[in-house]
């Protein structure tokens, strides 16, 4: 007899293992529709934030524009993650006027000049983060919510909200939204990109015309029920996970206040304003190529920009558009708290750190 463990059955096939596997994809459809309140049909399982994302800025674009017969003007701030500025520059470079709009020094959309963008243009797509990925910073959804129509279509990408952010309103009037598993629990290489009954998309990918034709290819249970369950966790431990978070970032910057280490908060200090588990903390006058090494030799993991692109000795892009000079955004790190985290380590971690930043310092001081 099957399990619910036993999902090696292809969940289009119509024999028993195929029919047991095809129940705890749909399960787990159900359940995620349930915790985003949305239809089960509005569930799109993906590999990822970073497909969710491409499919949902691809296929809206290329759906307005077919429907329409006229492109729509895309329009998203200059903190987007790169899985979501790709999309739209490859759309700008196939005629889709884009419109990049400013952000402020914690990588905060400038929501006035993006909502006079939207107020301006006819037909539009707009794409939108709920949370930065890099400073944390909390973006001003409500506003890119109440505009949204027929006529504006509008992306969000919650992958760095889930788990450590209530669920804000805002997200049910959002066209499409994607979600990110890793992120909080789930195994890498599954998300969910949550399509709105009446969002037209143009498929990405198509052949055996799964996922109400919006994502062909076999899904796997097993990775679908994964992200369930997870994400069942994460909004119920989310809270007690912020309150948490928000008391070790604070442990961390008194440690590095009591060393007098001269830093540079790239994350609102506001603690409601931002994710509760993120730094974003720039050293002004160390080498930044010295600086992700150094951590990770101290056996601190810690990442420059984008986790997705910080194998790249560059500046952070997002960094830079929020006006920091590119020595200092080399010289910068992000530290985010798990909820695996021992708290009995805070103190460690940040004498640790603390003690390592004196001796770059005095390195590069000499």
């Amino acid at each position: 007899m099957a399990t619910e463990r036993d999902t090696r059955g292809n969940p289009a096939a119509i024999h028993r293992s195929g029919r047991h596997a095809q129940a705890v994809l749909e399960n787990a459809r159900g359940a995620v529709a349930e915790m985003l309140e949305c239809a089960p049909r509005d569930i799109v399982f993906t590999s990822g934030a970073t497909e969710a994302n491409n499919l949902a800025i691809w296929g809206l674009a290329h759906a307005m524009a077919d429907f329409n017969a006229e492109k729509p003007v895309l329009v998203a701030s200059r903190a987007e993650h790169p899985a979501a500025l790709a999309p739209l520059k490859r759309l700008q470079q196939q005629g889709f006027p884009l419109e990049l709009v400013a952000i402020d020094g914690n990588a905060k959309v400038d929501i006035d000049a993006m909502m006079s963008l939207l107020a301006k243009h006819s037909f539009c797509v707009s794409v939108l983060q709920w949370a930065n990925n890099e400073t944390g910073v909390v973006q001003p959804i409500q506003e890119i919510a109440a505009s949204s129509d027929l006529n504006h279509l509008w992306h969000v990408d919650a992958a760095q909200g889930f788990g450590k952010l209530a669920q804000d309103c805002a997200l049910q009037s959002a066209t499409t939204m994607a979600l990110s598993g890793h992120k909080f629990g789930a195994p890498k290489g599954v998300g969910v990109l949550r399509a709105a009954e009446n969002a037209m998309l143009s498929p990405l990918q198509v052949g055996g015309g799964q996922q109400y034709n919006r994502r062909s290819g076999t899904e796997s249970p097993a990775l679908a029920a994964s992200f369930a369950h997870a994400l069942s966790l994460a909004i119920e431990e989310q809270q007690d996970f912020a309150n948490r978070s928000r008391l070790w970032c604070s442990q961390l910057i008194h440690h590095l206040q009591r060393a007098e280490i001269p830093i540079h908060r790239n994350h609102p200090e506001d603690p409601h304003q931002s994710l509760p588990n993120t730094l974003n903390l720039s050293f002004p006058g160390l080498d930044g190529r010295m600086l992700i090494p150094a951590l990770d030799a101290e056996g601190i993991e810690a990442s420059a920009g984008s986790a997705c692109s910080s194998g790249a000795a560059q500046a952070s892009p997002v960094l830079m558009a929020a006006g920091i000079d590119e020595k200092t955004a080399m010289a910068t790190c992000r530290l985010s708290f798990g909820p695996d985290f021992d708290p009995n380590q805070v103190d460690l971690l940040g004498e640790r750190l603390s003690k390592l930043l004196l001796r770059l310092y005095e390195v590069a001081n000499r």
